[in-house]
């Protein structure tokens, strides 16, 4: 399989992934991918998943840098003394840790994996805060590390002033005897440039001589003497210095499996990142681990062609039909094909995600063998027939039930009655032995092999006849032609010698073609039909679910309505009790007064009034704007807003705006006091849609119109809505989930779509 992971160029992704890495350990890991087990499979998968959930919701992992820390670990365990540099190395590590702690303390799911798989980082901030207070910058140890480097920095300063004020009394004092007035630097010391003839003069070390001979470069023996005593300071600063690293030493020795254990786990980290950030660079999903034995991939493209350029197809092998032989015009793209199937197959089974639409299913596979390109071999004296014959023979002998074989151009190389039947006889080979197959051909035998064999599939790749080029998409279900007159002239041979060449071929083969061209444009223009349909349904599917949103919200304001109306009937039932028990009260007093008396009517019909409204009958033709109504069914009142032939729009006294059939209304008379519609109330008339599309708008754009739709929706009373950012970089949904979360004064919640919703590509947010 290394051989099948050359050809298929995964080092190419794994050079892409690696250029991701952060730290040393991700970095091996990148190196060594290869096909997992499928319950270490299963766990990759996951967490990856996850990962590229909560680097959507929280922002990448903080990790910016590390080593592999194993071989300094055990030096320090068998007694070694790091120096500053490997001490911040691993400082460098602990704080990362804590960081990755603090990241990770944010994220709420206790199911998720990666989150339960961080939790188990060591707590070590201490021993990062423990070096921190020795190693500085550069790197470098703080004077204030320990009082006694702290005096030892001081005296060696006071010296170093010292010889600096030396220097210059001893210029002075010897000046008669110098040739220049100033200090010079010979051997790495200070000397005095004395003259010849006045060396004597001057007690001290002879450190140089001139060219000439007549000036001696001499240490004075004052200097000297300072010298002496800075060096043995020096030597006091370096053991000190060598005792603080060796206390550092040995606290990291006492913590020295949890330090391994962090800079594994970071690493780790950085590897989960790495591929999330790949995913993401690429569009890339994470595919399932089928039940079912097939593999299922729609919307596939090749990861290191131009994304703005390849075309995707869609790869479907089942149990039942596990093999497809593709065919279609040379440089159609036919081993573009097989090479984008081979190499997501790869990466999936490596925990990476595959540049694809979401839900894609691939059952666990044991290898995957590939036959690609010309195997031509100079040095082992190998033809390109056997050099492809002999591959194809290795394959044989190792493929088998779960594995899948890729094969470029079956049997080509030598004659071609030959070359089919060895191409038939080996693909049936592999169907025997229960492989999945993707295999390439000109063949016509091989084409007609495959309308007779239930388990074999034809696909070709489509060519565009009107502008005479390949489209590279594939087209399932029937043979293609190999167009090779066609290709012919499009690459400059002749008129002349294509005409020839389709005379030698004959009229009966050309017919055969003609239908075959034919076949192929009624199948596209079923497959055309069949997407237009599909769209049909999904719309009628959105439009429905869009209803059954706006019938259930309904339902809600109905009920919240009845509820009102039930508790301002009892109120209005309290208050009538009370003002007929306290006119009784009244009348039955002997001595009541007349004033009292009519007061009481007074009231008792001011109840009648609150308590009834007078239904007006009416033709429902007569309804105009500004009538009040009732509507029996829901127990409603409101004026009419907007009228047309069949619906009227009603306003109710809260601001909620409803449309019903003309016949289902009651006109009433207006209340005593007429509330006049607001601007409120007329912005609530326009008619809120429950969701809003910000694709392919930019940042700011979006961010506006996202405000705008908000806030009709707070006035419209709209509790949940749906925004609809797409995938692509993630720079829409980022300022979506931050602005919602900047405003909790009118935000209850957000979530991503379900799967019927969206997805990823989509956020819910519940309003209050």
């Amino acid at each position: 399989m290394q051989e099948s992971k050359s050809l298929l160029e995964f080092p190419l992704i794994q050079d892409r992934l690696s250029k991701l890495t952060h730290t040393e350990i991700s970095l091996s890991m990148v190196g060594s991918l290869s096909f997992l087990p499928v319950d270490e499979l299963s766990r990759e998968l996951g967490m990856l998943s996850n990962s590229l959930d909560l680097i959507d919701r929280f922002g990448g992992f903080p990790i910016d840098a590390s080593i592999d820390l194993k071989e300094l670990l055990s030096y320090v365990n068998a007694g070694g003394i790091l120096d500053l540099g490997q001490l911040e190395q691993v400082a460098y590590d602990c704080l990362t840790g804590y960081r990755l702690k603090d990241y990770f303390s944010k994220v709420e799911d206790r199911e998720s994996p990666v989150r339960e798989y961080a939790v188990g980082l060591p707590e070590l901030s201490f021993l990062e805060k423990r070096i921190h207070e020795v190693v500085g910058p550069g790197p470098s140890v703080y004077d204030e590390a320990s009082p006694a480097l702290h005096s030892i920095r001081l005296k060696i300063k006071r010296l170093e002033q010292k010889s600096v004020n030396s220097l210059s009394s001893l210029s002075n004092k010897y000046k008669a005897y110098l040739n220049g007035t100033n200090f010079t630097l010979r051997n790495g010391h200070y000397c005095l440039p004395v003259k010849n003839d006045f060396k004597s003069k001057i007690r001290g070390v002879m450190q140089d001589i001139s060219a000439s001979g007549e000036t001696i470069f001499i240490e004075p023996e004052e200097l000297l003497l300072i010298y002496n005593e800075i060096s043995s300071a020096k030597k006091e600063e370096e053991a000190e210095i060598n005792r603080l690293l060796a206390v550092l030493s040995d606290a990291i020795r006492e913590n020295s499996s949890d330090c391994l254990k962090q800079n594994r786990m970071i690493g780790y980290l950085d590897f989960l990142l790495a591929k999330a950030n790949l995913a993401r660079r690429e569009n890339a999903h994470v595919a399932h681990i089928a039940e079912r034995n097939e593999i299922s991939i729609f919307g596939a493209r090749h990861p290191l062609l131009d994304p703005n350029k390849a075309v995707p197809n869609d790869f479907l092998l089942t149990e039942k039909e596990p093999a497809i032989i593709i065919s279609g015009p040379n440089a159609g793209g036919k081993t573009v094909a097989l090479k984008t199937l081979g190499l997501l197959v790869y990466m999936h089974h490596c925990g990476l995600a595959i540049p694809a639409k979401e839900g894609a299913e691939m059952t666990y596979l044991n290898n995957v063998y590939a036959d690609i390109g010309d195997r031509q071999s100079l040095e082992e004296n190998l033809s390109t027939f056997a050099a492809h014959i002999s591959a194809i023979a290795k394959i044989i002998d190792e493929a088998g039930e779960g594995d899948l074989v890729l094969l470029d151009e079956i049997g080509t190389g030598t004659s071609p009655q030959e070359g089919e039947a060895l191409a038939y006889a080996c693909v049936k080979k592999l169907l025997d032995k229960g492989c999945f197959i993707l295999a390439t051909s000109h063949f016509n035998a091989l084409k007609a092999y495959a309308m007779i064999e239930d388990r074999l599939v034809s696909a070709s790749l489509v060519y565009d006849d009107e502008n005479m080029r390949p489209t590279y998409i594939l087209k399932r279900g029937l043979p293609g032609e190999s167009y090779a007159f066609e290709v012919a002239s499009r690459y400059g041979l002749g008129d002349d010698v294509i005409k020839e060449a389709r005379q030698f071929v004959g009229n009966h083969h050309e017919e055969g073609e003609l239908q075959s061209k034919k076949l192929l444009r009624l199948v596209l223009d079923e497959e055309k039909l069949k997407e237009e349909l599909l769209n049909q349904k999904k719309e009628l599917e959105k439009q429905k679910a869009q209803l059954d949103s706006f019938q259930a919200q309904l339902k809600r304001k109905q009920e919240g309505l009845e509820e009102e109306m039930r508790k301002k009937e009892a109120k209005l039932l309290e208050k009538a009790k009370s003002e007929v028990e306290e006119a009784i009260s009244i009348l039955s007093k002997p001595d009541v007064k007349l004033h009292e008396a009519i007061q009481v009517k007074k009231n008792i019909e001011a109840l009648e009034e609150e308590e009834g409204e007078e239904l007006e009958d009416f033709d429902e033709r007569d309804l105009s704007i500004g009538d009040y109504v009732y509507i029996p069914g829901y127990d409603l009142r409101g004026k009419i807003v907007k009228l047309n032939n069949r619906e009227a729009s009603i306003a109710s006294s809260n601001g909620a705006v409803f449309k019903l059939d003309r016949s289902k209304l009651k006109r009433i008379n207006p209340p005593k006091d007429e509330p006049k519609l607001s601007k409120v109330d007329r912005m609530l008339i326009r008619n809120v849609p429950l969701e809003i599309n910000l694709i392919g708008q930019r940042a700011d754009e979006a961010k506006y119109h996202l405000e705008g739709y908000l806030d009709e929706c707070r006035l419209a009373n709209i509790k949940r809505v749906r925004i609809i950012h797409g995938f692509g970089s993630g720079i829409l949904k980022k300022m979506v989930w931050e602005y919602l979360k900047s405003h909790p004064e009118f935000v209850e919640s957000y979530e991503s779509g379900d799967q019927f919703e969206g997805g990823l590509g989509a956020t819910i947010a519940h309003l209050k």
